[in-house]
């Protein structure tokens, strides 16, 4: 199997309520809640099978602790693979983007599985700033984190690595210190999964009225590096799968017959990029 035939399934492990101008948008309508799945991504390469972040716990710990959420029927990731006929025995490796709760969920069930974040994540994830004691479950919640007791490969933060041919990661600081991103080769191009830089495709969409070329999100821990961040995508991705994007479940598997590709670093008249030549 070569990258030609190389393919992306997404997993949807729920629904989170967020509120739309203090989390998905920024000078967005704030106390406007809107409902968003939270989609794990299973990559079949041939070779190797993929997992990029493992999705989100039971509606009461995440309602308890983090955002109001709903299962709508949804299933753990370890259930979804079954379903597509792959045993969580078979993934061979874990990429997480970060190590935010509704990222990390069930991930030990992928037990032969190497486990693979940013240096600047895991110590982080092991000590974060008090207001981020939620986004991990710090034990000072009176709860355990999945991560904790887990061996970690690490990715030195500020590198691209190529992981396995076809798969690398790139870093995407912002919404938290170590963020990273996946690029998967495909037959039709590199699809950018992009973890939570932005949660929805119309952040990547220019706010006119406020002459912004991109329509960032409101959740971020450096707003500079996060702008930086989505820069980086937009050169990098001829598609991009964001966790929160509801339409990316209109279909089974990426890339799929038809899929219209994006253009990468589209200049739109009266916004404009911040990092010169990127």
């Amino acid at each position: 199997m070569s990258v030609e035939d190389t393919k992306i399934y997404p997993i949807n492990t729920g629904w989170l309520e967020a509120d739309v101008g203090t989390y998905i948008f920024w000078k967005g309508k704030a106390g406007e809640k809107i409902w968003n799945p939270t989609i794990c991504f299973y990559v079949d390469t041939g070779e190797h099978k993929i997992m990029v972040d493992t999705g989100l716990s039971d509606a009461e710990r995440a309602t308890k602790y983090h955002h109001k959420c709903e299962k709508r029927g949804c299933v753990e990731a370890p259930e979804a693979l079954q379903k597509l006929g792959v045993d969580p025995d078979e993934i061979d490796i874990v990429l997480f983007t970060h190590l935010h709760w509704d990222h990390v969920q069930g991930m030990k069930t992928f037990r032969n599985a190497r486990y693979i974040c940013t240096d600047t994540e895991l110590l982080f994830a092991h000590n974060p700033l008090p207001l981020y004691y939620r986004s991990y479950e710090s034990p000072v919640l009176g709860i355990e984190a999945p991560f904790i007791g887990c061996n970690f490969e690490l990715v030195k933060m500020w590198s691209e690595v190529e992981i396995v041919p076809g798969v690398s990661v790139f870093p995407t600081p912002g919404h938290c210190p170590g963020h990273q991103a996946v690029s998967v080769k495909t037959a039709v191009g590199d699809l950018v999964i992009v973890g939570d830089a932005f949660f929805q495709w119309k952040n990547m969409e220019p706010n006119m009225e406020e002459k912004w070329r991109y329509w960032v999100p409101a959740r971020f821990y450096n707003s500079v590096e996060g702008w930086k961040s989505i820069e980086l995508i937009d050169m990098k991705a001829d598609f991009t799968l964001p966790t929160h994007e509801e339409l990316i479940l209109e279909h089974d598997v990426y890339p799929y017959e038809g899929m219209p590709l994006r253009t990468r670093r589209q200049p739109v008249p009266g916004t404009s990029f911040f990092v010169a030549g990127i």
